[in-house]
């Protein structure tokens, strides 16, 4: 089989022996994989490793379809169903972390491994693009979960990127009248509209605090924060200029030490929740969400590629003007990005 790794800070499409299925588990064809922005971090972090950087194959979003049952399962799905699951696999050695581990290949494949007891079966009138988009969609709902809303609230969610978006879509879909969304990119601006945004900002133009801050008026409790950056020194400036006793939920990863003043934070009163991930009912949930066309998750694809194609996606992520949501198909030939339009 094909498998796009990294291998000394470079994408390699090479081919591998096709994995069999052990106790409790089944192996599936790769059908998409979209490409998440921890992918990012983690080929980043990788290619600063050099030479003593592991194998990885990547791939945690994934939509893909039985072929074989490994011995001690259960079998109630059928082979050839379409699938999906949360990026967990039981091994011998315990459990791992699906494209997430240099010890469990992800679906940056052909073909891989995964936990039966896990698989949740797609509908049959659900497409396999809206599929690949559960696991970053259970992430914002989880997001949107810990922020407690009670339907009053004014949302702001910084950085527009595929978690940023798909947050967007999920506070509409709980009924948030007032959603701010702010980023420095016009296409993802435009974008954020798409999922449901009110109102759009440019930072370098104008400030969503004070757009915030007009919406809730003196009820600043209602004030909801989403972070979705993840950069170095932002939770300061939240803190510094959201409103007393506004909520602030932590969605972007900082992959570095940081830190702000506390002090500015307890005078204010702020509520400061960090997340990640989310739980296995909210995996569940986003399922459902798609299956019943209960967000409009079509903008969020921009673009498809192959497995040869998988290096030139990422150097194409680093521009938010380009694309927010690209997914690997093994199946395509090719090295090229191809527009996607659904």
């Amino acid at each position: 089989m094909r498998v796009s790794v990294i291998r000394q800070g470079k994408f390699v499409t090479q081919e591998r022996p096709c994995p069999t299925p052990g106790p409790g588990q089944v192996l599936v064809r790769n059908l998409a994989c979209g490409i998440c922005g921890s992918d990012i971090h983690i080929f980043n972090t990788l290619r600063g490793m050099g030479e003593a950087a592991p194998d990885w194959v990547l791939g945690h979003e994934y939509c893909s379809e039985i072929v074989e049952f490994g011995p001690e399962t259960k079998q109630q799905l059928k082979i050839g169903q379409r699938v999906c699951s949360i990026p967990f696999i039981e091994t011998d050695e315990g459990q791992d972390l699906v494209g997430a581990s240099p010890t469990a290949p992800g679906a940056y494949s052909e073909f891989m491994l995964l936990s039966e007891s896990l698989l949740l079966a797609v509908p049959d009138s659900t497409s396999t693009e809206a599929a690949a988009l559960v696991e970053p969609l259970a992430v914002a709902i989880h997001a949107v979960a810990k922020a407690h809303l009670n339907g009053d609230e004014s949302a702001m969610v910084m950085g527009c990127g595929p978690i940023g978006l798909a947050i967007i879509a999920v506070l509409k879909m709980r009924g948030v009248e007032k959603i701010i969304a702010s980023d420095y990119s016009l296409k993802r601006r435009a974008l954020a509209t798409a999922m449901g945004a009110d109102t759009i900002i440019d930072p370098a133009q104008q400030s969503a605090f004070e757009h915030l801050a007009t919406a809730v008026g003196e009820e600043t409790e209602n004030a909801v924060i989403f972070e979705c950056i993840g950069a170095k020194t932002l939770l300061a400036q939240i803190c510094a200029e959201a409103p007393a006793r506004a909520r602030i939920v932590v969605a972007g990863i900082c992959g570095e030490e940081d830190s702000f003043n506390p002090f500015v934070a307890m005078q204010k009163e702020l509520n400061i929740q960090f997340v990640f991930y989310y739980q296995p009912e909210e995996y569940a949930e986003a399922l459902k969400v798609l299956a019943d066309d209960g967000i409009n998750w079509k903008p969020f694809i921009t673009g498809k590629v192959g497995l040869d194609g998988v290096e030139s996606a990422f150097s194409s992520l680093r521009d938010p003007e380009n694309h927010a949501k690209i997914l690997v198909n093994p199946w395509l030939s090719g090295d090229a990005i191809e527009p996607v339009s659904l």
